[in-house]
């Protein structure tokens, strides 16, 4: 026990002492702290109503019952039907210009030569086939276009009053009835997956990065003791259980003590500042307490697994620079069990992600996500640890025994199955 702590502690020391450790740990906490406070000391209200949903665009224009576009360019108008009520059209995009056109053609021609002349003014155009029908013009279309679904519901109200005038009935009446908003409240008494979905996947993806970063870490160290013969000294003086046992769990305690610091900067950060920012931010920060012990507890044992792996292959190579690419295995198997999760975040309570979060390599994704978006009897989440700790005790050992046989061959490699019978044979 006492040659595991010294290792550790070595090994931990060299992790939290290196600069970019502390930059990287400083750095991501103090830019969290400084941004999750700028509402407590700046005006942001405008900005965080417009992130928030707010602004003119959600505004209803009374008599016409629809929404209010905040459009400010020019928009062409060529109206086959002439069913088209004017008004009511620029009742709806208060800050255009709507311009009549003659023809499609010129729709098409007046879209396609926008900003050729200097004039830096949007334009668009709207050429109505029939009462039901139109074809919407626009030269660079944006990620975010409301115009074109704007134009829809004006001309499906202006339908839907023809109609009801032909059949007999009031327009304007109808249209209010069917206008007519409903009021609902949603009750989640149990998990609401909606919520979840996106912290979920960010503490998914930090999981990712800190088994890819700090377990290639793992594997670099023992290469380097390997192709250094510091090895010679070490296994002489240290058991091999406590080597690898004191480089994987030194790198594990750093690893999450960094992305703790970095996480919990951020959480107190919006603590302190969540009434400035509305609230709006709940759905990143607002994290349930079970969500954050399952995190930490099969964020940690998944990084463990992969941490031994990663330890064994460090020393089944004779230079650093032959890590990566014995390594590649391995993470294929980590990027599917990644890939596979993050696909299938939306059907947590599917057969794939049940049958994942019971395999050992891909249980600490999906168990994870199952217990923060789906529903996880209490005997499944037992399973699941049960047969990660048991695979992990597997690992570690048969890995300490081959970590032995790796370091052993000074500057030769090793292949995965010489190493596993020449570790039989000196058990035998």
């Amino acid at each position: 026990m006492r040659q595991f702590g010294i290792v550790w502690k070595h090994e931990f020391l060299g992790y939290v002492k290196s600069k970019s450790y502390v930059a990287t740990t400083v750095g991501f906490a103090l830019l969290f702290i400084i941004l999750l406070s700028l509402p407590s000391f700046i005006d942001m209200s405008g900005l965080i109503s417009g992130l928030s949903g707010g602004g003119e665009s959600g505004s209803v224009s009374g008599e016409s019952g629809q929404a209010v576009s905040d459009y400010e360019g020019q928009i062409w108008l060529y109206d086959g039907t002439g069913q088209m009520d004017r008004e009511v059209l620029a009742a709806v995009f208060p800050g255009a210009e709507i311009t009549e056109a003659s023809s499609e053609d010129e729709i098409r021609n007046a879209v396609e030569g926008a900003g050729e002349d200097g004039a830096e003014t949007e334009q668009c155009g709207f050429a109505v086939l029939s009462p039901t029908e139109y074809r919407y013009y626009v030269k660079n279309r944006s990620f975010s276009d409301p115009v074109g679904d704007t134009f829809s519901a004006v001309m499906a109200s202006l339908y839907r009053q023809s109609a009801f005038a032909e059949m007999g009935v009031d327009g304007t009446q109808a249209e209010a009835v069917f206008n007519t908003p409903v009021v609902s409240e949603t009750v989640v008494l149990g998990k609401d997956s909606i919520s979840n979905y996106l912290y979920t996947y960010l503490l998914i993806f930090v999981v990712y990065f800190m088994v890819i970063l700090y377990g290639n870490s793992v594997a670099v160290s023992v290469a380097q003791e390997k192709s250094s013969r510091a090895m010679e000294v070490l296994v002489t003086s240290t058991s091999s259980n406590s080597l690898i046992f004191g480089k994987v769990l030194a790198g594990t305690v750093a690893s999450f003590l960094q992305v703790g610091i970095i996480i919990g900067s951020a959480l107190v950060s919006y603590g302190v500042s969540r009434t400035a920012w509305g609230g709006m931010l709940d759905f990143v920060f607002h994290i349930p307490a079970e969500v954050i012990i399952a995190f930490a507890v099969f964020g940690v044992l998944g990084y463990i697994l992969y941490a031994f792996c990663y330890g064994v292959l460090g020393a089944l190579v004779s230079k650093t620079e032959d890590v990566s690419r014995s390594a590649g295995p391995l993470v294929f198997i980590f990027m599917i069990s990644f890939l596979l999760t993050m696909f299938n975040l939306q059907y947590s309570d599917g057969m794939l992600m049940k049958v994942l979060s019971f395999i050992p390599f891909t249980s600490p994704n999906a168990m994870f996500a199952r217990i923060a978006m789906g529903n996880v009897a209490v005997w499944e989440i037992a399973v699941s640890l049960l047969l990660l700790v048991a695979t992990i005790g597997v690992v570690a050992v048969g890995g300490a025994r081959i970590y032995r046989m790796g370091t052993l061959m000074y500057g030769n490699p090793i292949k995965l199955s010489r190493a596993l019978k020449m570790s039989r044979e000196e058990n035998g």
